[in-house]
């Protein structure tokens, strides 16, 4: 459960009384996030999920950007919580010496099974997300970015052996070939770079909300796709589902096509996305903060993840891009 600050009801009722939700009724801690606390409230005027920033959370340096950023997917319809402003007209504010941010409530659930359906949805939103985040002015270059991570492969490479004894030895060259290969010059943009299902809401096949954006920032917008790609269509680690990346690709297109260097790039950057989640595992497992009470997740899902991108390429193989 991602709770690390417990709070009060009678802090709680205070941290209320700057907002227009009226009288709260309840409150229980939400079993969802990771680097969060989150609180699922009941007031006169509804619910709302209440967040409270920690102190290792990732995005706890970048509010401004991305309390903005959602402020402007919002304006473009987009199916992400609306952060409600206090009664002076700031969006961030202060409980149990944390950043707190008060969120409209979407319904729906995390999809599963997934389907092509699904993907299909994800797809159309992903690439209006893409579109609409096109000149917004602040900037945050995506921290963890697979370039800026391997500027740390010494780390991760050590988290590896600790992992399994060995598999430095398999994860350098990878490393090495992927580092002289990197694409430079995408098509850039702010992209969402955590976009799992758990950050997703559905009913039925109908996308109703995108979540969790603390690690939102800017970089390839292929990039981001890749590691859609990664996150939904495969069945289980060495199984790909090519219904649903056809479903996917092709519903991004239609908003937003790729163009012949995105293509040219999808295998590459299939292979640096399982190689940033598989990195970011290791050093969930051997790195976390002490007081982050949440399960590691397991590496080995993104290692063999990484494994069917060197041995194939989906671009040939289904006929998409």
């Amino acid at each position: 459960m991602a709770v690390y600050t417990n709070i009060g009801r009678s802090a709680l009722e205070s941290f209320l009384t700057h907002y227009k939700t009226g009288a709260l009724k309840s409150y229980e801690p939400v079993a969802a996030g990771i680097n969060n606390s989150n609180y699922l409230l009941e007031t006169d005027s509804g619910r709302y999920i209440l967040t409270l920033i920690e102190d290792f959370s990732p995005g706890r340096e970048a509010l401004p950007y991305i309390t903005a950023l959602m402020d402007r997917l919002n304006i473009a319809s987009l199916p992400c919580p609306r952060i409600l402003n206090d009664k002076d007209g700031g969006k961030i504010g202060v409980l149990s010496g944390k950043p707190a941010l008060l969120l409209s409530f979407l319904e729906g659930s995390a999809p599963a099974p997934i389907t092509p359906a699904h993907c299909a949805a994800l797809g159309d939103c992903l690439a209006r997300m893409h579109k609409a985040g096109q000149n917004f002015a602040l900037k945050r270059p995506n921290p963890w970015s697979l370039p800026r991570l391997l500027q740390r492969k010494d780390d991760y490479l050590s988290y590896a052996d600790r992992f399994a004894p060995g598999l430095s030895k398999k994860l350098l060259p990878v490393i090495e070939r992927l580092q002289k290969k990197w694409p430079e010059n995408l098509p850039t943009g702010h992209i969402h770079a955590d976009l799992f299902p758990d950050n997703t809401l559905f009913q039925g096949e109908r996308l109703t909300g995108i979540i969790d954006f603390y690690l939102a920032g800017e970089d390839f917008l292929a990039y981001d796709l890749a590691i859609c790609v990664n996150a939904w269509c495969f069945d289980d680690e060495k199984t790909f589902n090519t219904e649903k990346y056809t479903a996917l690709l092709n519903a991004y297109q239609a908003v937003l096509p790729l163009t012949d260097a995105d293509k040219k790039s999808l295998q590459i950057l299939h292979q640096g996305a399982a190689l940033r989640f598989l990195m970011s595992r290791l050093a969930e497992r051997f790195n976390r903060p002490q007081e982050a009470l949440v399960t590691p997740h397991d590496p080995n899902e993104y290692l063999q993840k990484l494994d069917y991108h060197l041995e194939h390429d989906i671009r040939c193989e289904t006929g998409a891009a």
